[in-house]
C-alpha cells in the first residue's frame, strides 16, 4: 500500500466520489502515512464509489483523528507505522462504526499499535471490541477508573474500594440495572469477566485491554 498506487484501479465512474473520500482525509494524510505507511489515494479502492463508502471514509478518517489525539495527549512524538495485521482490522471495523463510545477504543488500540514504547495490541483485543456495545465500553471505563475488581447484586455503596454493587454501578454510568446486566453478561462472555457464586470479577484479559487502551491510567 505504501508504493503510491490504488488497491483497485479508479473507474471514471468512481473519480468524483474518490475525490470526497480524499477529501474526508483532508489533514490525516501524514498521519495515514505514519499509522499505515500509506495514503488517503491508496485507500480509493478499496472504498469503491457508492455514498455508503464515502460515510464509512468519514468513519475511518475520525477515529484516525482521535487516534492522533490520544497519541498527542500522551505526548507521543516518535511513531512507527502499526504491523498491518493490526492495523487493517482496527481500520476496517472502524470504518463502520460512528458509536463515540466504540470509536474511542479503535482509536486507543490504533495509538497504542502506534507508540514503539507499547505496541502490545493483541487480535483478541480486536475481536472483543467487535463484540462490544457502547454500554459494554461504559462498564468496563467505569471498573477500570475507579479501580474495581469484583461486582456483586445490590444497589448501595459497598465502601470498598474494589468491588461495587452492580445496581449502584448502574446508577453511576446512566444505565438501567437491566441493561447493565446484559453489558455485564456480554463482557462475561468476551472473557473480561468471570462468575463466581454470586459475584463477577475482572480477569487477566481485561487487565491487558485496559491497559493497552488506557496506558496513562496504568493500576
Amino acid at each position: 500500500m505504501s508504493d503510491g498506487h490504488s488497491l483497485i484501479p479508479i473507474t471514471d465512474e468512481q473519480a468524483k466520489l474518490g475525490q470526497e473520500v480524499i477529501k474526508a482525509f483532508r489533514g490525516l494524510g501524514a498521519f495515514l502515512d505514519k499509522a499505515l505507511g500509506s495514503t488517503p489515494e491508496d485507500l480509493i479502492g478499496y472504498f469503491g464509489g457508492d455514498r455508503l463508502r464515502v460515510r464509512r471514509a468519514e468513519n475511518m478518517a475520525r477515529m484516525l483523528a482521535d487516534a492522533k489525539d490520544r497519541l498527542a495527549d500522551r505526548g507521543v512524538e516518535q511513531t512507527e507505522p502499526a504491523t498491518l495485521t493490526v492495523a487493517l482490522p482496527i481500520l476496517q471495523a472502524a470504518a463502520d462504526e460512528d458509536r463515540d463510545e466504540i470509536v474511542d477504543l479503535w482509536a486507543r488500540l490504533l495509538a497504542n499499535a502506534m507508540d514503539p514504547s507499547l505496541r502490545n495490541v493483541r487480535q483478541r483485543f480486536i475481536e472483543a471490541i467487535k463484540k462490544m456495545d457502547p454500554p459494554d465500553a461504559l462498564a468496563l471505563k467505569y471498573l477500570y477508573q475507579n479501580r474495581l475488581t469484583t461486582i456483586r447484586g445490590g444497589d448501595v455503596d459497598l465502601g470498598n474500594s474494589t468491588v461495587v454493587t452492580d445496581g449502584y454501578m448502574a446508577k453511576k454510568v446512566d444505565l438501567r440495572e437491566s441493561a447493565l446486566q446484559v453489558s455485564l453478561s456480554n463482557l462475561e462472555a468476551i472473557g473480561f469477566l468471570w462468575m463466581q457464586g454470586e459475584s463477577r470479577h475482572t480477569t487477566n484479559l481485561y487487565r491487558e485491554f485496559m491497559l493497552a487502551c488506557f496506558p496513562e491510567q496504568k493500576t
